[in-house]
C-alpha cells in the first residue's frame, strides 16, 4: 500500500504541476482560486502535502480536468492533452 501511495503522490505533483504549466497559471494564481495558501500548492507539487478531497475537486474544476485525471499516470495524462 505505501508504494502505491507513494506513486500516487508522485503522479499527482506532476500532473498538477503539468496542468498549471499548461494553463499558464503561477503557484500563486492557482491557490488563489482553489482558495488555499500558495505555500500549500507548493507542497503538494513537492510531495510533501497530502490534499483533502476537496480540494483535489477545486484544483481539478480550475484545470479543468477531472479528478482521476489528477492521479493518473502523467504519460496518459499527456497523451490525452496532446502535450510533450
Amino acid at each position: 500500500m505505501t508504494q502505491d501511495y507513494e506513486q500516487l503522490r508522485l503522479q499527482l505533483a506532476e500532473n498538477i504541476r503539468l496542468m498549471r504549466r499548461v494553463k499558464n497559471l503561477t503557484q500563486e494564481q492557482l491557490a488563489l482560486m482553489a482558495e488555499v495558501d500558495r505555500t500549500y500548492v507548493s507542497q503538494i507539487e513537492r510531495c510533501t502535502g497530502n490534499p483533502s478531497l476537496l480540494v483535489l475537486c477545486k484544483l481539478a474544476n480550475i484545470l479543468e480536468i477531472t479528478t482521476d485525471q489528477l492521479l493518473a499516470k502523467p504519460d496518459t495524462l499527456r497523451s490525452a492533452l496532446h502535450v510533450k
